[in-house]
């Protein structure tokens, strides 16, 4: 993506869980907001390979890594 892209401002995506948050069954892990029907659904199964749901518990990442 570049500066010069324009932005479709009716789609998104909303993370309800991130890493070491707990889940139960039945939360929701995150909303898709899409204008297309088929990108939308796209959008959900590119979703369900990115998420991995743990029993052990997991450390969440430093945001900032490293100041320069």
């Amino acid at each position: 993506m570049k500066k010069e892209d324009n932005i479709d401002k009716a789609v998104g995506i909303v993370l309800n869980k991130k890493i070491s948050d707990k889940v139960k069954k039945g939360d929701i892990l995150a909303f898709i907001y899409a204008n297309d029907e088929q990108k939308g659904n796209e959008a959900v199964e590119d979703l369900k390979e990115i998420y991995e749901i743990s029993k052990e518990p997991v450390k969440k990442q430093e945001t900032i890594l490293e100041i320069i």
